[in-house]
């Protein structure tokens, strides 16, 4: 249980990037108001203001997206 907050946090992240890439500069705005937020609600809350569910399959996949991206990018980099 000890990753579980680590591998929530990162995940996170990666659906917030990917979103920052489909959205460009205009997700900037949301970005920083969840960021300056800092931990005074909860995960689902703070992503309910900005407009997302993360209790739904959808936004967790777009992080699994970016999580695969990242790999394939690594493994091209690894065999340079």
């Amino acid at each position: 249980m000890y990753n579980y907050p680590y591998v929530f946090a990162n995940l996170f992240v990666f659906t917030l990037y990917r979103l920052y890439k489909e959205q460009g500069k205009g997700f900037v705005p949301k970005l920083k108001r969840l960021l300056s937020a800092g931990s005074t609600h909860s995960p689902r809350e703070l992503a309910a203001e900005l407009g997302f569910d993360i209790s739904t399959e959808q936004f967790w996949k777009l992080g699994m997206k970016q999580a695969e991206e990242f790999i394939n990018e690594f493994e091209v980099l690894a065999k340079d």
